[in-house]
């Protein structure tokens, strides 16, 4: 009798000890993105008007979103960036003004899927309550890509897994060769007339 209470109390503790696996779905976005969604997140509409991908969970109390910008359109615009200073800019602007206290950590250079990337943490307050971001920068050949995952801060340790896992899946599809910018001119080339 004793031995199989103390079976029972050990099975009953395997399970409880036992950590939910979130299931993750790929999500094509316009047929230029793809990121793995975490089942527990809802597609929604009112997070930022320019983002491309929003989804959301409230009662988690967790967001994501993507925004993208074609290098060919900043380059009409005369804007010249790499990563750094990608980031410097997107940095400096939202974070600052929406955010009290706001911290926003050096940023980590890693590769995601062959690409540049530039991950950070941004913490601070929303209306008394301390917030956690992830944000993640990708550059390639055709786009800079923002990734902004958030919650509240004390739900960093059990969501951050699954942030991470978010931001790390992104992958750019196939793009038309006509969408790429126009390739810089070197200082150091001139060109004579041939006459």
């Amino acid at each position: 009798m004793f031995n199989r209470f103390i079976f029972i109390f050990l099975i009953c503790f395997a399970f409880a000890s036992c950590k939910h696996e979130t299931v993750f779905t790929e999500v094509k976005v316009n047929n230029r993105y793809s990121m793995s969604i975490p089942d527990y997140l809802q597609t929604c509409t009112d997070l930022h008007k320019d983002a491309s991908m929003q989804y959301q969970n409230v009662e988690k109390d967790i967001y994501a979103m993507v925004i993208d910008e074609k290098k060919k359109t900043m380059q009409d615009y005369s804007l010249d960036y790499d990563i750094d200073t990608y980031f410097n800019n997107i940095a400096s602007q939202g974070f600052a003004d929406n955010i009290k206290d706001g911290k926003v950590s050096i940023p980590g250079r890693q590769e995601i899927n062959g690409h540049k990337a530039l991950i950070a943490e941004v913490t601070g307050k929303i209306e008394n309550n301390e917030v956690y971001y992830k944000l993640g920068l990708i550059e390639t050949p055709y786009e800079f890509y923002q990734i902004l995952v958030w919650t509240r801060a004390s739900n960093k340790e059990n969501l951050e897994p699954d942030i991470i896992k978010m931001v790390e899946s992104f992958q750019e599809l196939p793009h038309p060769a006509e969408e790429l910018p126009d390739p810089k001119l070197s200082d150091s080339v001139s060109i004579s007339p041939a006459w």
